[in-house]
């Protein structure tokens, strides 16, 4: 069976969020460097990039060593379409899974937002994207992940959503399961002509500890929790939960 993240991410993806627009990822490029202050100097990734608007932003910013990766070919050629538009150049776009990444001890800095983890079914899946990460990171490289926060997600949760996106009629349904350790969500998008796709998307609900001692565990040291990219404390009422490590010696276990 084919991962639903093969196939969920495409050109009419990027038209059921409209609202994540280059305005969008240029507040979040400002408050990530308020927040962290990355090096502009050393290498960035941003793991997860879909269609670039990220790298757009950051490049405005003025990193000129940055990297894209993500799984789907088709949002990276769309952000390489957006990138020869904004005439940003030099920014290195790569197909791969984000549990291999081809970089070892290369970035000063890496970036996962929009929720681009916890997408595998195992948990040792998922905490093999923090062991690539560390392998890719330079000694004290920091790894910046923007990730739900699962109190809210579960107080806030919205079951059944209609509404019309890109003169498409567009349906949701929402769910708990495995014990609220995952949200699934299925997308109904009907066309004009009355045709119809279905997507169908899965991500597993870690809490913030969870996910700090996975860090941890592969790692990361000086793990610092907040509740926006803007840097407002974390509490169970924040839509977003941003942790913030740095790449330490061995992994727990490791001699």
């Amino acid at each position: 069976m084919i991962p639903w993240y093969v196939h969920c991410f495409g050109r009419e993806y990027l038209d059921l969020y409209p609202h994540r627009d280059d305005a969008e990822a240029q507040a979040d490029v400002e408050a990530i460097i308020e927040l962290i202050d990355p090096p502009k100097d050393e290498p960035l990734l941003d793991l997860g990039c879909g269609a670039g608007r990220h790298l757009v932003a950051l490049h405005s910013a003025g990193f000129r060593h940055i990297v894209g990766l993500d799984l789907s070919a088709e949002l990276l050629e769309i952000a390489a379409e957006r990138l020869t538009k904004a005439g940003a150049e030099g920014i290195k776009l790569v197909n791969a899974d984000m549990a291999h990444i081809p970089y070892e001890e290369h970035f000063g800095t890496v970036l996962s937002l929009f929720t681009s983890f916890g997408y595998f079914e195992r948990d040792e899946e998922n905490a093999a994207v923090f062991a690539a990460v560390r392998k890719a990171a330079l000694p004290g490289g920091r790894f910046l992940i923007d990730y739900m926060n699962r109190d809210w997600v579960i107080a806030n949760l919205v079951g059944q959503e209609e509404k019309d996106v890109a003169g498409r009629r567009v349906r949701i349904e929402r769910r708990l399961t495995a014990g609220r350790r995952r949200v699934e969500k299925t997308t109904r998008v009907l066309g004009p002509e009355g045709e119809e796709k279905t997507y169908h998307e899965s991500v597993r609900l870690y809490s913030p500890l969870e996910v700090e001692q996975m860090l941890e565990a592969e790692g990361f040291v000086n793990v610092r929790r907040y509740g926006s990219l803007r840097g407002a404390p974390h509490r169970s009422e924040s839509p977003r939960l941003i942790l913030v490590g740095e790449k330490g010696g061995a992994r727990a276990g490791e001699a």
